[in-house]
């Protein structure tokens, strides 16, 4: 079966060089596409890497399948699914991550994240602020997320479970 961009649902498009990225929406998660050639019709395929994290893989794959043949789409496995803390605090470190990433100093990051303005404090306040603190510990796990701890979140694994 051959599809191009115009065959599939996608809600965002983005033109790079190195072709079409596309986002098909999913209320249980989104699903990112890639064409190479941009618009053109291909054959699709997945690569899928054969590791511990397989069979997660494989639910993902069997959940984008069934979008594609029109098939109702099942709900996330429970392990999987992150609760109402897990995804604020996911929040939390992607907007901390993003706000170091672009320069921001860190009493200005803690002052978005905390409300709270930061700005009139001595160094020596600031060194001692518990907020100070809780935003190092969030970009701690930040860091530990990008490289690869995301994948406990996938797995449902019990140590993120706090």
């Amino acid at each position: 079966m051959l599809l191009g961009p115009d065959d599939l649902p996608l809600a965002t498009i983005l033109h790079a060089r190195d072709g079409l990225h596309g986002i098909i929406a999913d209320d249980s998660g989104d699903h990112r596409i890639w064409f190479p050639h941009g618009m053109a019709r291909i054959r699709l395929a997945i690569i899928v890497p054969l590791d511990e994290d397989l069979m997660l893989r494989l639910n993902s794959i069997r959940r984008f399948h069934r979008l594609l043949t029109g098939k109702p789409i099942r709900p996330i496995p429970s392990l999987q699914a992150l609760s109402a803390s897990e995804r604020y605090r996911a929040t939390l470190m992607l907007r901390a991550w993003d706000g170091a990433d672009s320069g921001a100093s860190r009493r200005d990051i803690a002052g978005v994240l905390f409300r709270s303005d930061f700005s009139g404090l001595s160094a020596a306040e600031w060194k001692s602020a518990s907020e100070r603190r809780q935003l190092a510990r969030i970009l701690a796990e930040a860091r530990a997320m990008i490289g690869g701890e995301y994948l406990t979140l996938l797995r449902g694994d019990v140590r993120r479970r706090r």
